[in-house]
């Protein structure tokens, strides 16, 4: 690196501060600030990201709440408190005020907009690059299809990057919709990962059980829905075959679907309860054995090299991953600390195996972390890549 750069990182924490979303975010931040670069965080609510406040399982326009869940997190980790969050329902600056975001922005090398949910208004300065992360391809690629809107904003950037890293390739049969799709992955600041011991037995996953049904698409005549239900029926027999205790903590499973799960043997736990802050989603991930997890039926059905964030951050911790088949498996290396799966039965195996020699499997886990998810490397290729 040549000179620190001014680089501020669009996303959203104060609108959905709960610690896995968070560390999607926090890991950029800490990444690009361990580069030496001047990092700032930016979030605009626009008009669709009302603030949750897990506290209260509501939402609503008062901000104070994710405003010092941020506060508290950027001390947490050392960042300094270079932020400003947008309140469209509320009219109002926190952080910095218009006058000194846009002084900012006017001088920024690059604009970072993590998930491409940051509004790019016209009124404000432009950076000198502008660049969006789509982290949920297929999705957005589909919704592309007869969203010209959504599609237009991707337009507005000078560089586009994707998880799906298989996108723009001859077998990938998702439509690039002549941009230019730049691979990448989930960056995790390794030095805030560390592994630790712990004697569970227990794989376990945290998600969301069902999407609503406008994030569902068609393509090539067959539809795909963005959830996770239906793949996770699939695996409801699992804890009879399994060498570990399996567990599940879903986000809005139905109540008889989870008597279902428990008497089939599956533990269950309140999701939110484990990602409260940033800290206690760390602990949680910290204090299984592994994780255990399905894709989205979008993502097993038009696999696009997608891989999980929270995947990549049991690893890091040296925790094995079992997980679906989404095309990960085509720049990531299985079958040692990470396995894709396609059956149950396959699924079973690799509990198995990891259960046969768990200490060679939790070191090859960290392993492929510090090899393709470090963030230092990451985004130092994002960065050469975008600018």
């Amino acid at each position: 690196m040549s000179k620190p750069l001014t680089i501020v990182v669009g996303g959203y924490i104060v609108g959905f501060p709960l610690g896995g979303m968070s560390w999607h975010h926090l890991n950029y931040l800490l990444g690009l600030a361990e580069l030496g670069h001047e990092v700032w965080f930016l979030e605009d609510s626009g008009s669709y990201s009302i603030p949750y406040n897990p506290r209260t399982w509501t939402c609503q326009i008062q901000s104070d709440y994710g405003r010092d869940y941020l506060t508290s997190t950027f001390a947490a980790y050392g960042l300094p408190p270079q932020w400003c969050y947008y309140s469209e329902f509320e009219n109002r600056y926190y952080g910095l005020n218009e006058t000194e975001l846009n002084d900012l922005l006017g001088r920024a090398d690059l604009l970072l907009c993590v998930s491409g949910v940051t509004p790019i208004r016209p009124h404000r300065p432009r950076p000198r690059r502008m660049a969006a992360i789509d982290t949920d391809p297929v999705f957005t690629q589909l919704r592309m299809i007869n969203d010209a809107e959504f599609a237009d904003y991707y337009r507005q950037f000078d560089a586009v990057a994707t998880f799906g890293r298989l996108i723009g390739q001859a077998d990938c049969p998702l439509p690039t919709h002549g941009l230019n799709w730049i691979p990448t992955q989930q960056p995790i600041s390794l030095r805030h990962w560390p592994v630790v011991p712990s004697s569970s037995r227990r794989f376990s996953t945290v998600g969301k059980w069902e999407h609503s049904a406008e994030r569902h698409y068609e393509f090539a005549g067959k539809k795909y829905h963005s959830s996770k239900s239906a793949q996770w029926m699939k695996l409801l027999d699992m804890p009879s075959q399994s060498p570990f205790e399996l567990e599940l903590g879903m986000q809005q499973m139905p109540a008889d679907v989870a008597g279902t799960f428990a008497e089939h043997g599956w533990h269950l736990f309140d999701p939110e309860q484990s990602t409260l802050c940033c800290q206690a989603y760390q602990q949680y991930i910290q204090s299984r054995a592994g994780e255990l997890t399905v894709a989205k039926e979008i993502y097993a059905g038009l696999p696009s090299g997608w891989f999980s964030d929270r995947s990549a951050a049991f690893l890091a911790s040296g925790r094995p991953v079992i997980t679906q088949a989404s095309g990960f498996d085509r720049w990531l290396p299985t079958g040692e600390g990470l396995f894709s799966f396609q059956t149950p039965q396959q699924a079973t195996e690799a509990l198995r195996q990891i259960h046969g020699n768990y200490e060679i499997h939790a070191a090859a886990a960290r392993s492929i972390a510090v090899e393709y998810f470090d963030s230092q490397k990451v985004l130092g290729q994002l960065l050469a890549a975008v600018l």
